[in-house]
């Protein structure tokens, strides 16, 4: 019994790995990305989350010049999957960290 214990921790603990890398996701509609998004954000642990959601942030508005330009568009207040849908398209999870390790946004 111990043994199956462990086996099914191994098991879930891998499962969750490979998430990160094999899960790509589909940005051919805002839907499907919504969704993505939420089925890796389900998937994450701890700190995982907030850096992520960070990550998107920053991948969202690499391509904002100005604070004026998120403060005349309401719909970029918030997580916007229209945008992230074009950028994020084909890619995986530590794809999309890395892509928002070149955007030259921050967030403090």
């Amino acid at each position: 019994m111990k043994l199956v214990k462990i086996f099914m921790i191994v098991i879930a603990l891998a499962g969750c790995a490979t998430t990160k890398q094999s899960f790509v996701f589909d940005g051919s509609s805002p839907e499907s990305t919504s969704n993505g998004i939420s089925k890796v954000i389900k998937k994450l642990k701890g700190a995982e989350k907030p850096e992520f959601v960070v990550a998107l942030m920053r991948i969202q508005y690499s391509d904002v010049n100005s604070v004026t330009e998120i403060l005349g568009n309401p719909s970029m207040m918030n997580i916007n999957y229209q945008v992230l849908s074009k950028k994020i398209n084909g890619l995986n999870y530590y794809q999309v960290l890395k892509l928002a390790s070149k955007s030259k946004t921050t967030a403090k």
